[in-house]
């Protein structure tokens, strides 16, 4: 059984959409900061904390990760890497033993953003797929 981790900022709601493609439980990060009208202003501002690492504050969904063996991690891309969400957030709930399934959103480049998880993912996890959607396509 998967559970399906997402977290979406834009109004367009595109993790939440990418999510609701897989089968399982589907969990949501809730963002507690504020959210500007424009994509623009959240791209900048929000792309400035994930280069800076800085804190966000979020709510976290409450998993029960010993009824799941996969996980699917579903996020914009934010500054070329994974989003500061859902790296605060795998970094303040860990789960170990999982097969993971990395999905991101992006309109622009993502170099980075699967070696990103590496970081935060622990070791025992294993990535069983990379996929990425840009400009609401599969790449």
């Amino acid at each position: 059984m998967k559970a399906i981790i997402y977290f979406s900022l834009s109004k367009n709601k595109n993790s939440k959409k990418i999510a609701s493609t897989y089968e399982g439980d589907i969990f949501e990060i809730v963002n507690k900061n504020k959210v500007y009208k424009t994509s623009f202003a959240n791209m900048f501002f929000y792309g400035y904390k994930t280069m800076k690492n800085k804190d966000v504050p979020f709510e976290a969904p409450v998993i029960d990760f010993s009824k799941y063996d996969e996980v699917v991690l579903v996020s914009p891309v934010w500054a070329g890497r994974i989003n500061l969400f859902m790296k605060k957030y795998l970094e303040k709930v860990p789960f170990e033993n999982k097969k993971v399934i990395v999905v991101g959103s992006s309109d622009g480049g993502y170099k980075n953003y699967f070696a990103s998880f590496k970081e935060v993912l622990a070791a025992s996890n294993e990535i069983i797929e990379e996929v990425m959607y840009s400009k609401g396509e599969k790449v």
